[in-house]
């Protein structure tokens, strides 16, 4: 018995002992650390006026109470001095590559050459209103060069049913600007800009606008869409009411459709082409091509008319949902003479509107 608690009272000292060590290297400073900072935000700040970004990642702002719009002025997308900015990859604009970490799921979807046109494209947003503050958002977010934000209606109470931007303290207060620093803050890339002046095509001439979007109802819209025609400035008219809405589009004399409905070319087999004026495609009976008049196909391993291999794209007549007329002669090519190696890539249609 004596030996027993002994042995006990020896435990609870080691306990007591190694507790109280533990306290005092809990509550003591370990040489040569220092305590984590926070990380910097990722959230940009607004500069002072002028519409120029500077080195410490500030986004471009101008003077509320300047209706002046130089597109000169504005910065180049992306040229401004990216550190601390936590975007990966190169700087987005002239001079410079598209930031592949901001932009990677629109590259993938657009494409490289859609981003540069984007990239140096400044755009006029006119009537910030529920639906323009929206697209002026979605623009702003796409990394377009600069977006000037227009309108001379002051805020109403109606406006703070559909703008998300809008206040109470904001009514009798313009719009543009009261809409600007949010807007200003959704991409460093991008150069905001404001007008209070009447929509008119001094002011698209002076900002050297490539897309003005009318998202208000305005004055002279007939005038001011002849005028973006002839001037070959995109042109869009968008407008709500309720459940209702309606889009104009007005890109110019000549623009190309390269893309009509973003799925990939197809491809099926063909069971064989005749030798005439414009020689007939024939699919195999299970495979209909989907074809419509106008669309353009290629060919590769084509046993027998190998000049249709990697051929330039040819038109057609659609003639059936298993055939179609190519708008080529065929007289003085030779006989198809396999099926099982006969492959027609459909082309994506090319329309000039």
């Amino acid at each position: 018995m004596l030996l027993s608690s002994c042995f006990q009272s020896s435990l609870e000292k080691q306990k007591k002992e190694s507790g109280s060590a533990a306290a005092s290297m809990s509550t003591a400073e370990t040489p040569g650390l220092e305590s984590p900072a926070s990380p910097p935000s990722k959230k940009p700040r607004l500069s002072a006026a002028g519409g120029t970004c500077s080195s410490n990642n500030s986004v471009p702002v101008v003077d509320n109470h300047s209706s002046t719009v130089n597109m000169n002025d504005a910065a180049t997308n992306g040229s401004a001095n990216n550190n601390g900015a936590g975007h990966s990859g190169n700087s987005h604009g002239n001079g410079g590559s598209i930031d592949e970490g901001l932009y990677s799921r629109q590259l993938y979807v657009l494409g490289k050459e859609a981003m540069d046109k984007m990239a140096a494209s400044n755009v006029l947003v006119s009537g910030l209103g529920g639906l323009g503050v929206e697209i002026a958002k979605n623009v702003i977010l796409s990394g377009v060069k600069s977006v000037t934000l227009q309108d001379t209606k002051p805020t109403t109470w109606d406006d703070l049913s559909s703008q998300f931007y809008l206040r109470k303290a904001d009514i009798g207060k313009n719009r543009a600007e009261q809409s600007l620093k949010q807007l200003s803050e959704l991409n460093p890339y991008v150069s905001v800009f404001t007008s209070t002046e009447p929509l008119s095509s001094e002011l698209i001439s002076k900002g050297q606008f490539s897309v003005v979007i009318v998202a208000d109802g305005a004055e002279d819209l007939m005038k001011i869409s002849d005028f973006c025609h002839e001037q070959n400035i995109s042109f869009i008219l968008a407008d709500t009411r309720g459940l209702f809405a309606r889009v104009f589009c007005d890109f110019g004399n000549s623009f190309t459709v390269k893309d009509v409905n973003g799925e990939n070319p197809a491809s099926t087999m063909i069971a064989g082409i005749t030798k005439e004026q414009n020689g007939v495609v024939s699919c195999l009976d299970e495979a209909r091509h989907g074809l419509e008049d106008g669309d353009y196909v290629t060919f590769s391993e084509v046993q027998g008319m190998e000049e249709l291999n990697g051929c330039e794209p040819i038109k057609i007549v659609v003639t059936g949902p298993y055939n179609f007329r190519l708008l080529r002669d065929t007289t003085g090519s030779n006989v198809v003479t396999s099926r099982s190696l006969i492959n027609a890539y459909l082309q994506s249609k090319i329309r000039c509107l």
